[in-house]
C-alpha cells in the first residue's frame, strides 16, 4: 500500500513538481494509512502473544478502522511529502547547512509524533485531535524513547536508500514490519503504563468469559 506514495515521491523529485508532490502526499497517504493501521494492530497483538492468524488480525483491523485513518493519512502524507521534496531540492534552494539541519529536525519531529500516534490509532478509540495531542506530549515527555524510535526508522531508511537496488531483497523480506516492530517495542510499554491497555484487555476478556 505504500508503493503509490513511493512512486509519487519519486516522480515529484524527477519532475521537480511541487504540485505533484502535494498530490502524491495526499493520495499516497490516504492509500497507505489503512495498511499501516492493519500492520500496527497485527504487530501489537503479536507483542501481547495473542493467538490467531496474522491475516485475520490484519483484515479485521482494516474493516474496523480504515475510515478513521484517512484524515491523518492525508495530513501526514502531505507533510512528509513536502519535507522530502524540500530535502531533495536543497541545492536549488541554496539554504546551506542550516536549512538542511532544520529540515532533518522537522522530519525527525514528524516521525516521532507518528511513532506515538500509530499505536494509539490501533489501540484506543480517540479523536484525531486527542491522538495528536497525546502524541506530542508523550514524545516530549519520553524524549529518549522517541529519539530511539526515530533513529531506528532513519537508519532503516538510509540503509534502503543508499544500498538500492541491493536493498530490494531486504524490502521483500522485512518490508516495513521490521522497523515498525522495533519502534513499537520501545513505544508500547509506555502506552500500556499510561493508558492501562493490558488491564483493559484483561477485563474485557473476563467479561466475555462470564457472558
Amino acid at each position: 500500500m505504500s508503493l503509490p506514495f513511493a512512486f509519487g515521491l519519486g516522480h515529484a523529485r524527477a519532475t521537480h513538481s511541487l504540485l505533484f508532490a502535494i498530490l502524491a502526499g495526499v493520495l499516497g497517504g490516504v492509500i497507505a494509512a489503512p495498511g499501516f493501521l492493519g500492520l500496527a494492530d497485527t504487530l501489537l497483538r503479536s507483542l501481547r502473544d495473542e493467538p490467531g492468524f496474522w491475516w485475520h488480525r490484519y483484515s479485521r483491523a482494516l474493516k474496523r478502522g480504515w475510515k478513521s485513518t484517512l484524515l491523518p493519512g492525508a495530513l501526514l502524507g502531505t507533510v512528509f511529502s513536502l519535507q522530502y521534496f524540500t530535502l531533495m531540492h536543497m541545492q536549488l534552494l541554496e539554504g546551506g547547512i542550516g536549512l538542511f539541519l532544520c529540515q532533518l529536525v522537522s522530519m525527525a519531529v514528524v516521525l516521532g509524533i507518528f511513532a506515538w500516534a500509530l499505536p494509539q490509532q490501533a489501540l484506543l478509540e480517540l479523536s484525531f485531535s486527542a491522538r495528536l495531542k497525546n502524541s506530542v506530549l508523550l514524545s516530549i515527555r519520553h524524549i529518549i524513547k522517541t529519539l530511539l524510535a526515530v533513529a531506528i526508522a532513519l537508519i532503516y531508511a538510509i540503509v534502503v536508500v543508499f544500498s538500492f537496488p541491493g536493498s530490494v531483497f531486504l524490502l521483500l523480506i522485512a518490508g516495513l514490519w521490521l522497523p515498525l516492530l522495533c519502534m513499537l517495542q520501545i513505544i508500547y510499554p509506555v502506552l500500556d503504563e499510561t493508558f492501562g491497555i493490558e488491564e483493559a484487555i484483561e477485563q474485557s476478556r473476563k467479561r466475555k468469559n462470564e457472558e
